[in-house]
């Protein structure tokens, strides 16, 4: 082997060939090196990149293993969603509806004259009885010209509409099948408790069969509307959507505990914020519609308002709670053949403690016609017990006429201003007033003016009401209760009640007015 001679580093014209030979050898050298390098690299990289295909290979992993002790409560939470759902799906239907279009005229903007098509409309219900009948909202089948039933085994059905009720906002239907339906049964309501587990079953944005899960966030929760007084409905987290309603609110053992009716939200979705009829009502209602086709309500004949703070200290109770009358309708309605009257407070009834003036109404509707319940009543400071017969709710009561308000003349007579800055100015009763009113002349006193913006405004006094009692003494003068208000100082408790020729629909009615003087 030729041994190659040590580069050296003095230049000279002799050794230039050598040299020559020697750069050349050593470039090939180091391209072989490199060479070698790359390709040691390449098969590396391939021998590392099959490996890391290896170790990405994913498997379901399909052993039992038993979790950690502290999610072991969450998984079986998992698991009573999942079997709930499983149970309670085949009992909820979805609605497909269609109806005419709202408008009949032509549109201007209709060059091609297209025709007018019918709208259409989704939303849930769920079967109650193997023989068919179904439970949803009046506003999902409401002006409906078809109507469609489609099952969770996906036969559809075109049903009969048994009967609705506007008031509560539900509704009966009716499939008929030679084969029984599956159907979920009703938990109750009442036993609820603030911060249970629930589930909402419907069809939201049309998918059908879509389950959410969240908690009982309020009870008896009140929202406004046309029929607010009979509904006091739960309140629930669980997403509920347009197409949920009519669908059913269940526990966790798969009952029923309520009838998804409507959310409170400002973008037209869920906000967390969803309402449910309680079952306890749903059930009432379902009896009623099946035996006879509606719902006849109780009633008792009185107007009704909430009791303040300072209407429960004047009137003797430890706390608000109740109903108070503000007046009571016609001479021949329940409540005035039993004797109750204005500023009246009824605290039981039929054993129930009344909680509220809606609460009251709903005990009077579910109670039925014909039954003589008891009232205990705070009058006067102390508590009497009343019996009534409840008669049927009418559809409109009749009344007599008022006259114009241009007949009701006014004595002119100087008026006196009292020295507590209600805002208001009082007069004695003019005879026409009084005779209007069925009122002695010498009862009460006459507001003869209201300032804008005042306390008396704020309480809600009008001109010609007449005040015949100021925290439970009667007045007889003018001047007596001038005396009175003179001594009025703040905190103080003022509880009026009174008479106008238009306080009821524009007719004469009682009331009870009150404020705290800040």
């Amino acid at each position: 082997m030729n041994r190659i001679p040590l580069m050296d580093m003095s230049s000279s014209s002799a050794g230039r060939a050598p040299i020559r030979q020697r750069v050349v050898i050593s470039a090939l050298l180091t391209v072989a090196v490199f060479i070698g390098i790359g390709i040691g690299m390449l098969l590396s990289g391939g021998a590392s990149a099959r490996q890391e295909r290896t170790h990405h290979t994913v498997q379901i992993n399909h052993t039992s293993e038993s979790p950690p002790p502290t999610i072991s409560a969450a998984l079986a939470l998992s698991d009573a969603f999942a079997q709930i759902a499983t149970r309670i799906e085949p009992a909820v239907v979805h609605i497909e509806t269609a109806s005419e279009p709202a408008t009949a005229g032509s549109d201007l903007f209709d060059f091609f004259h297209q025709p007018n098509r019918r709208r259409r409309g989704a939303g849930a219900g769920v079967l109650v009885d193997p023989a068919g009948y179904i439970l949803t909202n009046h506003h999902v089948i409401d002006q409906a010209t078809m109507i469609r039933v489609h099952l969770y085994d996906r036969r559809t059905f075109t049903p009969r509409v048994i009967g609705v009720d506007e008031e509560t906002d539900l509704a009966v239907l009716k499939i008929e099948d030679s084969r029984p339906f599956p159907y979920a049964t009703f938990g109750d309501s009442e036993a609820l408790r603030v911060g249970e587990w629930v589930l909402a079953i419907g069809s939201p944005f049309g998918l059908a069969q879509t389950v959410t899960a969240g908690i009982i966030s309020a009870k008896d929760r009140m929202t406004e509307g046309p029929h607010a007084n009979f509904h006091q409905f739960l309140q629930t987290d669980a997403a509920i959507n347009p197409g949920n309603s009519g669908g059913p609110l269940v526990n966790l053992k798969g009952e029923v505990v309520g009838i998804t009716t409507q959310i409170s939200t400002r973008s037209g979705v869920s906000s967390g914020v969803g309402f449910a009829i309680p079952s306890s009502m749903a059930v009432e209602v379902y009896n009623d519609l099946i035996t006879r086709g509606k719902v006849e309500r109780g009633f008792l004949g009185i107007l009704l308002d909430e009791v303040k703070p300072e209407v429960a200290r004047v009137y003797g109770l430890d706390e608000p709670q109740g109903a108070l009358i503000h007046d009571v309708v016609g001479d021949d309605t329940p409540a005035a053949r039993a004797g109750l009257r204005s500023a009246d407070i009824i605290v039981e009834y039929d054993g129930h403690r009344v909680r509220n003036q809606r609460h009251l109404t709903r005990l009077v509707a579910s109670t039925k016609v014909g039954r003589t319940v008891e009232l205990k009543v705070m009058r006067d400071g102390r508590e009497v017990t009343v019996p009534v017969t409840i008669g049927p709710r009418p559809s409109a009561t009749t009344s007599r006429a008022l006259p114009a308000e241009d007949m009701v003349h006014q004595e002119l007579l100087p008026p006196r201003r009292h020295h507590v800055d209600l805002g208001v100015t009082l007069k004695p009763v003019t005879s026409e007033l009084a005779k209007m009113l069925d009122l002695d002349e010498r009862r009460g006193a006459m507001v003869a003016e209201v300032e804008e913006g005042s306390l008396a405004e704020e309480m809600g006094l009008r001109p010609q009401d007449v005040i015949l009692r100021y925290n439970r003494r009667p007045i007889t003068a003018v001047q007596q209760l001038e005396a009175m208000l003179d001594d009025l100082q703040t905190g103080d408790d003022v509880v009026f009640e009174v008479i106008g020729p238009r306080r009821r629909l524009n007719r004469p009615g009682h009331a009870v007015l009150s404020l705290v003087i800040p």
